[in-house]
């Protein structure tokens, strides 16, 4: 006996029996569907693609990404992106570093997204690719890559010339920190049995703190040093110390001392220039200011002690030179003295001025010690007589990388 073949029934399922249709099947996979004719269809499912992409500067390592959302469309799901980057290269989707997964701001169709991106170095060209994806019953699905260049900022510098709040900028992660304290005050000239002028202020004194760690959007509390007051005609006491500069608890530096008459030029940053006194026949030039971290010059009276090591930004053998000492002033009693000088300042310091006859102060935002008063006439009175000049206020210099 043969056997007889029946034809397999397919259980009778038709497309009419089902709502799935071939948009909501897996691109390449197979099904029975509303819209396959009975018969088992290719799924056409894909992650619907952006529209458009572009990525800018933003600060120092922050980059700032758009994207326009894919148009809605059946069959086209989106839920959001990846953002891969590299310095050598579009790393498409598996090579560089991810350095982003979401929505962004606006998951609108067809609306303008961005999202802000931290990327690993500064003042360095970065290729980005960014694809869309999609969370599914089968996993998670990606779209076609778009790509985009940026090159990130460079390193920050920030110079704090008064007392105020500082927020640290996004994009950053370490600060170098350079303090200059206020300038003192240089000493008065004075009319008395030994005439003279007045020595020089000393410079504010300078700190340094180098790598310090800090985040976006911290606060920073800054005190800008001022600096110290000039000593009155006719005053025995020194000029006014200048005033202490610091950044919250991180670092701080002192103000220098002042200058007085018949007194050594004011310790500071660099040293006050000594004064010339003693109206018998002394016709001294008051003597110059320190500079970067030296002593005053001697000349009656002797200089001012400087910190001794460099005053210079952040300590580099580069660096813009703070703190200057101020001159001397000059004892003009004799007959033969009126053109005896006053000193020249160090860095910032305040010295001769007005063709040798004048006293200047320590300039703003130095740290500069204010020149000592000096005398110009040539009989008891001393008239004119100068007071000592004001230091200069002190400076914040921040560098941000």
């Amino acid at each position: 006996m043969s056997d007889i073949l029946i034809p397999a029934s397919s259980g009778g399922v038709k497309s009419d029996d089902v709502t799935t249709i071939l948009a909501h099947v897996l691109a390449g996979e197979t099904a029975l569907t509303s819209d396959s004719g009975d018969e088992p269809g290719v799924g056409t499912m894909t992650v619907n693609s952006l529209l458009s992409f572009s990525c800018a500067a933003y600060s120092g390592r922050r980059v700032l990404a758009k994207w326009q959302n894919p148009k809605a469309a059946k069959g086209k799901p989106y839920s959001g992106v990846y953002i891969r980057c590299s310095a050598s290269g579009y790393p498409g989707k598996t090579g560089g570093t991810q350095v982003y997964k979401g929505a962004g701001n606006n998951t609108v169709s067809e609306g303008q997204s961005q999202a802000y991106l931290d990327l690993p170095n500064l003042n360095t060209a970065y290729y980005l690719s960014i694809y869309p994806y999609v969370t599914c019953s089968a996993g998670e699905m990606t779209g076609d890559v778009r790509n985009a260049t940026v090159k990130t900022s460079g390193l920050l510098n920030v110079t704090i010339k008064g007392t105020q709040t500082y927020i640290i900028p996004a994009g950053f992660k370490t600060m170098d920190i350079f303090c200059v304290g206020g300038g003192g005050g240089g000493g008065s000239s004075r009319a008395a049995w030994e005439n003279g002028g007045g020595s020089g202020g000393g410079g504010g004194y300078t700190a340094t703190k180098l790598k310090q760690s800090v985040s976006s959007g911290q606060t920073l509390a800054i005190t800008v040093g001022a600096g110290g007051t000039g000593a009155a005609i006719n005053s025995t006491a020194r000029g006014g110390t200048g005033g202490v500069t610091s950044v919250g608890s991180i670092l701080s530096a002192s103000g220098g001392e002042g200058g007085g008459f018949s007194l050594s030029g004011g310790r500071g940053g660099s040293g006050g220039g000594g004064a010339s006194y003693n109206a018998y026949g002394d016709n001294r030039k008051g003597a110059n200011g320190g500079s970067n971290g030296g002593d005053g010059a001697a000349s009656s009276m002797a200089g001012g002690k400087g910190q001794g090591t460099t005053t210079r930004a952040f300590g580099e053998s580069s660096g813009t030179l703070y703190a200057g000492g101020g001159a001397g002033g000059s004892c003009g009693y004799s007959v033969y003295a009126e053109t005896q000088y006053s000193g020249y300042g160090g860095a910032g310091g305040g010295g001769d001025s007005l063709n040798g006859r004048g006293s200047t102060d320590g300039s703003p935002n130095t740290g500069g010690g204010g020149a000592g008063g000096y005398m110009s006439e040539n009989d008891h009175t001393a008239s004119p007589m100068i007071a000592g000049k004001s230091g200069g206020s002190g400076v914040v210099l921040l560098r941000f990388y």
